[in-house]
C-alpha cells in the first residue's frame, strides 16, 4: 500500500508513520512532505492509494490540497488529518475517506483503512507466489520454483506460511527450528540470517512484502500466496481433492498440523 503523509509538524508526521507501521508493518511505502506543493510532486511520482492530510499547513491548506489532489488523482483515498475537529463539515462535502482528530491511535487508523471510499485493487492470481505444503513444502512465481540461498531460509517461510498471517516471535521460531533449546542467542542471530535471505531470494522475483519483521515478531502476508493449504482451509473442491495426507513432508514439526488436516479432510469428504 503507497501512503502519503502530507503534514508541516515533523513530530506528527512521526507519530502517524510509526502507527501506520504497526498497523500495516512492512506492506506500506511511504512518502512524506511538509507542504502542499511538494505533496502534488510527490503524488505524480508515487501515485499514493492513500494520502493523510493535515489540513492546517501554511500556504495551499490541506482541504485546497484535497480537492486538487481529487481532481488529479481520483483513486486516490484522502484522509484528513487535525486537531481541530471544527472542519468535519468541510470535510464531509469533499468526500474524503475519513477525518481523523490528532493524535491519531491504531484503532482509528484501522478503522480509516478498513472502510477507504476508493476500495484497493485485489492482488492478481499471477502476481502472488503459489505455494505447495501438500506433499513437500515448495514455491513457485509465475512457473518457476524458487531455490533459497539457506535451506533454513526456506523452512521458516515454511513454518510462516503454516501460521496462516499471525506473528511468530524469534523465540518461538528457535523452539521450532532447533528444538534444544541451547545457544539460543546465537540461534536468534540465525533466524534474522534466514528471514533476510528468504525475503531476498523474493525481493529477486519483484516480490517485497511477503515476508515481514516487526519488532515483536515474524510474519507472512497472506494476500500475496495463493496456497493449497489456505484454499483447503476455506473448503476448494480442487485443494480438498489434492490433500492426500503429506503435508511440509521435510519438515518434522509439520507432524503436529497433520492430525487437525486428517480430521478436516475426512469430515469435507464424507
Amino acid at each position: 500500500m503507497k501512503i502519503l503523509i502530507v503534514d508541516d509538524e515533523r513530530i506528527a508526521v512521526k507519530s502517524l508513520r510509526e502507527v501506520l507501521t504497526r498497523v500495516l508493518g512492512s506492506e506500506a511505502e511511504f512518502a512524506e512532505t511538509a507542504n502542499g506543493l511538494q505533496a502534488l510532486e510527490e503524488a505524480d511520482r508515487l501515485h499514493p492509494d492513500v494520502a493523510f492530510v493535515d489540513i492546517e499547513m501554511p500556504g495551499m491548506s490541506g482541504l485546497e490540497l484535497s480537492k486538487r489532489l481529487k481532481e488529479l488523482h481520483p483513486r486516490t483515498n484522502i484522509v484528513l488529518v487535525t486537531a481541530y475537529p471544527q472542519y468535519s463539515l468541510e470535510a464531509w462535502h469533499l468526500h474524503v475517506s475519513d477525518y481523523l482528530i490528532k493524535p491519531a491511535d491504531e484503532k482509528d487508523v484501522r478503522g480509516a483503512l478498513e472502510n477507504l471510499r476508493t476500495p484497493l485493487p485485489e492482488k492478481r492470481a499471477d502476481d502472488r507466489l503459489t505455494v505447495q505444503c501438500f506433499g513437500n513444502f515448495e514455491v513457485f512465481y509465475k512457473g518457476r520454483i524458487i531455490s533459497f540461498p539457506r535451506s533454513g531460509a526456506k523452512e521458516l517461510l515454511a513454518y510462516l506460511v503454516s501460521r496462516r498471517g499471525a506473528g511468530v516471535t524469534s523465540g518461538e521460531l528457535c523452539g521450532i527450528l532447533w528444538e534444544d533449546g541451547r545457544n539460543v542467542r546465537r540461534q536468534k542471530t540465525y533466524i534474522r540470517q534466514y528471514y533476510l535471505a528468504a525475503r531476498k531470494a523474493l525481493e529477486q522475483e519483484g516480490l517485497k512484502d511477503v515476508v515481514r519483521h516487526t519488532r515483536e515478531a515474524y510474519s507472512v502476508n497472506t494476500d500475496m500466496l495463493d496456497c493449497d493449504y489456505y484454499r483447503f482451509l476455506a473448503m476448494d473442491p480442487a485443494a480438498v481433492n489434492s490433500y492426500r495426507g503429506e503435508f511440509m513432508a521435510q519438515y518434522s514439526w509439520s507432524e503436529f498440523i497433520l492430525p487437525g488436516l486428517d480430521e478436516l479432510a475426512g469430515g469435507l469428504k464424507e
